[in-house]
């Protein structure tokens, strides 16, 4: 039996994960990123071995991989979150290893067998039209940046799209003259989103006057980077995050709170229904795989209801003048708690 862990990880990204699974690059990218972590883990417990064996991913061992993580002294100080979609990794492996190498299969149920940590979601942050306003002007539309960052602003927001999406913009995605463009995002689906007239004449703009001349490699990306170069992902959250920072500053309202280049995702999809527009209409906007990923929206979209009432009432002789002199009586009180 072949124990060697290198051996089972080439095969495992070579070919389970490209040919077979057929997974999108950034979970590759995802589950590359896991295993570097690991494998350095396990060479700084290691003692004068030349290579890395199967038999080291013992589920204690795992655990403590996955503890590590969290440690926010020693270790990375990772999320609840962010430690799941880690065991995700390891456990896909695991059921790879468990199909294709005879021997292995009760080390790889053990690995299957350790749980995920239940994490609480969060609502999504969003910005109200004020907060937006605020960080759309912070971009200096006096340079060609200031230009190029206001336009991936403005894209994201009008079309909702994910950081990886506004990187991976082509030219031939736009339809300038019909004031439309074609997003292809997560799972390889794509989407027609119409565009604003004002958001079609700062794209254009931006990209006659401002785009950079781009590498060959680069050639056909709409947004191009100081070097010349596409843009990953992290460079448009940098962006983000940049403008976001500067708009706290202005915006009391901004400061403290956890906002990203996917907030401006959920600030789409909230305006959105603020404005009217049926559920099923967001989901193929933001290019939703279900109804189910839109539905949270309608939860913070109601939460902003809930918290504008609690400021508009109720008068307290609406409530006072109805309210009975008895208590609840003890099977009112469970039939009450049966209901939570």
């Amino acid at each position: 039996m072949n124990d060697d862990l290198g051996r089972h990880l080439e095969r495992f990204f070579q070919t389970y994960l490209r040919e077979q699974r057929a997974l999108s690059p950034n979970t590759v990218k995802s589950y590359r990123d896991t295993f570097k972590l690991l494998v350095r883990y396990l060479d700084g417990r290691r003692r004068g071995a030349d290579r890395l064996s199967m038999r080291e991913l013992e589920p204690k061992t795992v655990l403590a991989f996955l503890r590590h993580l969290e440690d926010p002294e020693r270790g990375r100080d990772n999320s609840a979150a962010t430690r799941n979609q880690r065991l995700a990794a390891i456990r896909c492996f695991a059921r790879y290893v468990g199909m294709h190498v005879p021997g292995l299969e009760r080390l790889t149920k053990r690995l299957l067998a350790i749980p995920k940590k239940r994490v609480q979601p969060r609502p999504p942050e969003s910005l109200d039209r004020e907060e937006l306003d605020t960080l759309l002007s912070q971009p200096l539309a006096a340079t060609p940046d200031g230009i190029r960052d206001l336009a991936i602003l403005a894209f994201m927001y009008n079309t909702g799209a994910r950081a990886q999406e506004a990187a991976d913009a082509r030219l031939s995605w736009f339809d300038f003259p019909g004031r439309t463009v074609t997003i292809e995002g997560k799972g390889g689906r794509r989407r027609t989103t119409p565009l604003w007239p004002t958001a079609v004449r700062l794209l254009t703009h931006y990209a006659r006057q401002h785009r950079r001349r781009p590498h060959p490699d680069a050639a056909d990306r709409f947004f191009i980077n100081q070097r010349g170069g596409a843009f990953t992902r992290f460079g448009i959250r940098d962006i983000a995050k940049r403008h976001l920072r500067r708009a706290a500053k202005a915006c009391p309202s901004l400061v403290g709170r956890s906002l990203s280049t996917h907030s401006l995702r959920h600030t789409t999809a909230v305006h959105l229904l603020e404005s009217g527009v049926e559920a099923n209409v967001i989901k193929a906007w933001l290019g939703h795989a279900s109804i189910s990923a839109t539905s949270r929206y309608l939860d913070t979209t109601l939460e902003r209801k809930r918290r504008v009432l609690e400021r508009f009432g109720p008068p307290g002789n609406v409530t006072s003048s109805i309210e009975p002199a008895s208590h609840a009586s003890s099977k009112e009180i469970l039939g009450w708690l049966d209901d939570l």
